[in-house]
């Protein structure tokens, strides 16, 4: 079973990475380049970005792929770059039950931290596996959520730059498989850098969220 949505005709993203279509551009794509960045068109947040494969793939291929750690270092680099000051978070939906509304695979980085984050209380431990620690926490009107971080002490950051990303992806889309296979978000909150005046440098973490109709993420 899988949550990908349909392919179609025409791809809007594919349209924007070749320059049919129109985009506020951060990072333009070239021949060494396999992920980049432009500006989302709505305007929910302060800051609403979109971190995009070059190539065409769904979401469940790019977080199964090798392509999405220079999707995740560019999101921390256009994250750090934007919403130095306050935070952001780092978004991917799968699924039309999170929302999901493009099949071309992205990444939203969206300015502020997450109050889910924040108020999300520990339920059980479920598994300790590839030097990851996976709990069960509770989030208001979330069915099921998972909370996937390193047993080392690694900051979020660090995780997000490095090929430990790809290993916690790889846990997130098995967990996702067993207990929200209709839908589900991945979602990382990231505190203000150090060069920041409210300086911070959360624990790494990734959270799985589904098992139901999720809200909008902002």
């Amino acid at each position: 079973m899988t949550v990908d949505l349909s392919a179609k005709n025409s791809c809007v993203f594919c349209h924007i990475i070749s320059g049919d279509s129109f985009a506020k551009w951060e990072k333009r794509p070239t021949n060494q380049t396999e992920a980049v960045c432009f500006h989302n068109r709505l305007k929910w947040a302060e800051v609403m970005l979109l971190v995009v494969p070059v190539k065409h793939m769904t979401q469940g291929e790019l977080w199964s792929s090798s392509a999405l750690i220079e999707c995740a270092r560019l999101a921390v680099e256009m994250g750090d770059k934007h919403c130095n000051q306050y935070g952001y978070r780092v978004i991917a939906n799968f699924g039309r039950e999170a929302h999901q509304s493009q099949i071309h695979a992205h990444i939203h980085v969206v300015s502020g931290t997450s109050r889910q984050v924040r108020e999300s209380t520990f339920k059980s431990h479920i598994d300790k596996r590839n030097d990851l620690v996976i709990e069960e926490y509770s989030i208001e009107e979330t069915p099921f959520t998972a909370r996937i971080s390193s047993s080392t002490n690694t900051n979020q950051r660090e995780m997000w730059s490095t090929e430990l990303i790809n290993t916690v992806a790889q846990e997130a889309l098995r967990l996702s498989r067993q207990h929200t296979p209709d839908g589900y978000r991945l979602m990382a909150s990231f505190d203000p850098s150090k060069k920041s005046l409210c300086a911070g440098n959360n624990p790494s973490e990734l959270f799985l969220m589904g098992g139901g109709q999720l809200g909008l993420y902002v």
